[in-house]
């Protein structure tokens, strides 16, 4: 899921290493945060602690404010969590393999290791979010009115009743017709389940999220006018994000579509340029990665692949340190999440780099290593693939 509360889609991660940081497991299912989830995370805390309850119940103390302001941000990203695993328990619960969740900035991510496999099951994955939240909602407002009956301090009902209405406003902003909110995922299940295609049906889709951004935009704008600085621009926020997670989403089929019937051989770089593990960081540096321009290489013991080293990973080494250091002491060790045969599917492959949050694997054969696979490397295989495709559709 990836938006203000969460929209299931295939993982995704500009990094070498894991989205966020790993938390604990429920499940089976990782959860981890983003170091821009504490920012919002302390923004809400002083929003509510600060803002909603103090001008809504004034002359308490800052210690009863801050105890309710906090017990009602942690329930709330509790529920949004809990908007995120329903996703994943139902997508699991289909085969779609979701084993980890990433709590950020605009609310969650659940990360799909593939398209669904059916409109039915896209369907089924984006409808149980929305229905989640709006179950807690009635949750949290049931027990406001229990609470105000058994008296209950005033504070503490009040922040029941916010959370019930928050809860529900979730819902019913995720189910806004564009992809990739929970709602343009149902969209775009319909879409499919009409054309049976579902690329057409994400394009389709992504443009309805286009035009939400738009709308969120415009509104954004209206608000920073009527003097609302900070809600304006946190619209406008939310609405890039979404336009830019439609386009990832749109690119993210487009890429599949793309792969169909490839393998890890027609793509891997054969021959691949590696690294030893006992030469020192700074050599490195000179050698391969400065002479050669890449970002990441194979690692090569005696002709036998140990691991592999990217550029985050001699980031890792302060620079005073890299010349007595070496690439034993950065690398990634082998493992089977760095290793892909030849003759896998490539998109088995790029499911394999999202499930991992992973951008390059060993192609070994026999002990050895054959080929070096990338995701820049399928990035440019589905570029050619698509312009070819469509030239050919052009005559």
């Amino acid at each position: 899921m990836s938006d203000a509360a969460g929209a299931a889609r295939p993982a995704e991660t500009d990094r070498d290493g894991k989205m966020g940081v790993d938390l604990f497991r429920i499940g089976g299912i990782q959860v981890a945060v983003d170091a821009s989830w504490l920012v919002v995370f302390a923004l809400v805390l002083w929003s509510l602690a600060a803002g909603y309850f103090p001008s809504q119940f004034p002359g308490r103390g800052w210690g009863d404010y801050i105890a309710v302001g906090l017990a009602s941000t942690v329930l709330f990203f509790s529920s949004v969590l809990l908007h995120e695993l329903s996703h994943a328990f139902v997508g699991n619960s289909l085969g779609e393999e979701v084993k980890r969740i990433t709590l950020f900035i605009f609310g969650g991510m659940a990360h799909l290791s593939g398209e669904p496999r059916s409109a039915g099951a896209e369907f089924k994955i984006a409808a149980v979010g929305p229905a989640t939240s709006i179950a807690l909602g009635g949750l949290f407002l049931a027990l406001e009115q229990l609470g105000g009956a058994i008296g209950v301090g005033d504070l503490w009902v009040a922040m029941l009743g916010y959370l019930g209405r928050i809860n529900i406003a979730l819902a019913v902003f995720n189910l806004l017709p564009g992809y990739p909110l929970d709602g343009g995922r149902l969209l775009r299940a319909y879409f499919w389940s009409r054309s049976g295609d579902l690329r057409e049906a994400t394009a389709r889709a992504a443009d309805w999220g286009a035009g939400i951004a738009t709308g969120l935009m415009i509104l954004g704008a209206l608000q920073i006018f009527a003097g609302g600085l900070i809600g304006g621009l946190w619209l406008i926020f939310i609405a890039m994000f979404l336009r830019g997670a439609a386009r990832a989403g749109h690119l993210s089929v487009v890429t599949e579509r793309s792969l169909a019937g490839a393998r890890v051989r027609d793509l891997m770089v054969e021959n691949p340029i590696t690294i030893a593990p006992g030469v020192a960081l700074a050599d490195a540096i000179q050698d391969t990665f400065l002479r050669h321009g890449f970002t990441g290489y194979p690692v090569v013991d005696d002709g036998k692949p140990v691991g592999v080293l990217s550029l985050s990973d001699v980031q890792r080494c302060p620079a005073e340190e890299r010349g007595d250091k070496r690439v034993a002491d950065f690398m990634r060790p082998l493992n089977d999440a760095l290793v892909i045969g030849p003759n896998a599917s490539a998109i088995d492959a790029l499911h394999k780099m999202n499930e991992n949050d992973n951008g390059r694997l060993l192609a070994i054969e026999s002990g050895r290593l054959v080929g070096f696979l990338t995701r820049s490397g399928i990035a440019r295989f589905t570029k050619l693939r698509v312009a070819l495709e469509d030239a050919k559709a052009a005559r």
